[in-house]
């Protein structure tokens, strides 16, 4: 399937935040992402608007350009609880309304994510956070709320910026073995987490479904409080 030329734009500049060549703070301006990217600025400029939408992005007032907003452990705290709070009760919620075939594509993309860790560790890292997204997104579908699905994006987006600066596994200026191995334990965990909700769907055990989705979400929240980067 053709990806549409903003979607595309989309995509482009989150992985230009996944390989931290944009950094918190830092002004983007319209004609610099059309010349970098190659694109036309019709895209570009409705990527941009989306970006600020999903709270990825944040106008300067009184300013030309963009920036990705400052990051706090006062946000890190709310975003992630509303996550957990909406995906938990998605979950729950799912655990009645999916097919077995949805129940199948779950698995599947969670034995994705177990077999990505091993054979690539900390590379190619924005597949990895595309696999992540997609399982997530498709459970908080499946709990058949359109108003669960309006917000979850936004949310979703915010709460990546906190693992894409903060995450060690997506920190890419360290290299010490010791460290490497201390990212690829973090994905590992995450696949982990996502296979015991994935069984509690199949087990059609919303209650259960609600807890290990409800601890995967805060989980991440004390993995990044507990770096004392924030």
């Amino acid at each position: 399937m053709e990806i549409l030329a903003d979607e595309q734009a989309f995509r482009t500049i989150i992985g230009l935040i996944v390989e931290h060549r944009l950094s918190p703070g830092e002004r983007l301006y319209e004609p610099e992402l059309v010349e970098m990217l190659g694109m036309s600025r019709t895209p570009i400029r409705q990527a941009l608007g989306r970006l600020m939408t999903e709270g990825i992005l944040e106008k300067i007032p009184g300013q030309k350009g963009y920036r990705i907003p400052a990051l706090t452990k006062e946000d890190l705290l709310q975003v992630f609880v509303a996550r957990s709070t909406l995906e938990s009760r998605a979950a729950e919620l799912a655990a009645e309304l999916a097919t077995e075939e949805d129940i199948e594509t779950l698995l599947e993309l969670n034995h994705r994510e177990s077999d990505f860790v091993e054979l690539y560790g900390n590379q190619r890292k924005g597949f990895f956070a595309e696999l992540n997204e997609d399982f997530h997104t498709r459970i908080v579908r499946l709990s058949g709320n359109l108003y669960f699905q309006r917000h979850f994006s936004q949310l979703y987006h915010r709460s990546s910026l906190y693992t894409f600066y903060f995450s060690p596994y997506y920190i890419l200026d360290v290299n010490a073995p010791e460290y490497v191995a201390r990212r690829k334990d973090g994905r590992y965990k995450s696949s982990m987490e996502h296979k015991l909700i994935v069984r509690a769907l199949s087990e059609r055990d919303g209650l259960m479904a609600r807890k290990h989705m409800e601890e995967h979400i805060l989980n991440t929240v004390k993995h990044r409080l507990s770096l004392g980067m924030l």
